[in-house]
């Protein structure tokens, strides 16, 4: 396969080594070609007159501009491109500030080499991938507030968040318990306090009021 036929990458990453290792997975993947990898959004600036890329992964946490700072103004001088933040920064402020400066996908840097190369390629095909954590905070966002049955607003920790969403998988509470490498003991009080929270009785009333059904 030639280099006009491959996914056109370009990566934005000060750390050499990690820079170098996501060089390395891109180059053993056969459909993908690196233009550029760069330390800074600076150098990547500095080359917005050549080979524009399909994909850009792109770090936050750099020397000078931002990595939203530099979607920001990468997005406009390549308006084709599309941008998959690659980071260890998981807050709720970076994250939406990160999708609303146009990123397209939120990968933190606990993603496997396979995880990586998927997401280059959804994001390619128009997806937005994002790592479990992120995508979570990202449906919680824009989820109803949650009430009780008096009408009064709830908040739930974000442990209890988890363990609710796991039971309206339907998930036992051993099963809870081995996925969150707490124990079953534990996982029942964490319910009991949830029930009480919501004013309700049972996993199904739970589940209902959660997701506003």
């Amino acid at each position: 396969m030639s280099n006009k036929d491959r996914l056109r990458l370009r990566i934005v990453e000060d750390d050499e080594l990690i820079r170098e290792t996501l060089r390395s997975i891109f180059l053993a993947t056969s459909d993908m070609h690196v233009l550029a990898a760069h330390g800074s959004v600076e150098e990547a600036l500095a080359e917005v007159e050549a080979e524009e890329p399909e994909v850009m992964l792109m770090d936050i946490n750099l020397p000078g501009m931002s990595g939203i700072e530099g979607v920001r103004e990468l997005s406009q001088r390549w308006p084709s491109t599309q941008f998959l933040m690659y980071t260890v920064n998981d807050t709720d402020d970076k994250v939406f500030e990160a999708l609303k400066a146009g990123a397209n996908g939120y990968l933190l840097k606990n993603s496997s080499p396979s995880e990586i190369v998927q997401g280059v390629r959804d994001i390619q095909k128009g997806g937005s991938p994002m790592s479990m954590s992120v995508a979570r905070r990202v449906v919680r966002h824009f989820r109803p507030t949650l009430r009780d049955g008096d009408g009064q607003e709830v908040t739930l920790t974000p442990r209890e968040q988890s363990i609710l969403d796991l039971l309206a998988q339907g998930l036992l509470y051993k099963e809870i318990a081995a996925n969150l490498d707490i124990s079953e003991g534990t996982i029942k009080q964490y319910v009991h306090r949830i029930y009480s929270k919501l004013h309700v009785v049972n996993r199904t009333e739970a589940v209902n009021r959660y997701y506003g059904r």
